[in-house]
């Protein structure tokens, strides 16, 4: 097993690197950010990523580092986790087929889950999303600001069941509102296709 662990926080790094010494993992090496990350995904090939993707949550505009570090990326199991309180979950949650997502002050259940079990909540090698197709064509329109009702006339839905669906998906993901769902948006949409049922729109710049 090789890790790969990607945190601008030294202390962070050097705790990852000590908790994992003399342990199941072959090698562990650790970087500050994403573009340091790059030439070790071809030469290093890890089969486990633990990344802090905190400073994506604040704009939604695409990033075409963070885009060729997914695609790069594919092969291992992921760890996103962020510096936030959000997502309120005590154990990294599955959003995509081998991507994880969980607050930071789960770091040390996910390091030990790792160390007891490397490919933890798989269940299936079948291809798996958090979110139901329906919602996450209701959640690019949300996240575009698109009023429930035009929602509804695209989808050919209620405007009941939009925001049946708007509340699914904050419940889904165990954000309380919709602001953390914002923040949260900004790096999920890295790990979901585009919807090939409509054209793409502009986002409006989100601050957090």
């Amino acid at each position: 097993m090789k890790l790969l662990a990607v945190d601008a926080c030294c202390f962070t790094q050097v705790g990852i690197a000590s908790y994992y010494a003399d342990s199941g993992f072959a090698s562990v090496k650790c970087c500050h950010s994403i573009e340091q990350a790059m030439p070790l995904l071809t030469n290093f090939q890890a089969s486990h990523i633990l990344v802090n993707l905190t400073n994506y949550c604040r704009y939604n505009r695409d990033n075409a580092q963070l885009q060729a570090f997914k695609a790069a990326s594919q092969s291992a199991l992921s760890f996103i986790y962020l510096d936030t309180p959000y997502p309120y979950n005590k154990t990294p949650m599955r959003i995509a087929d081998k991507v994880f997502l969980f607050n930071k002050s789960v770091l040390p259940v996910t390091l030990r889950t790792l160390l007891e079990n490397p490919f933890p909540l798989l269940g299936d090698d079948g291809q798996h999303s958090l979110f139901s197709p329906q919602e996450l064509m209701v959640m690019e329109y949300w996240m575009a600001e698109i009023p429930n009702y035009r929602v509804a006339r695209k989808l050919q839905i209620s405007s009941h069941t939009v925001y049946v669906h708007k509340r699914h998906i904050t419940e889904k993901i165990n954000t309380r509102n919709r602001l953390e769902f914002y923040s949260l948006y900004n790096v999920l949409r890295y790990f979901y296709p585009p919807s090939t049922q409509k054209k793409s729109m502009p986002f409006t710049l989100l601050r957090v």
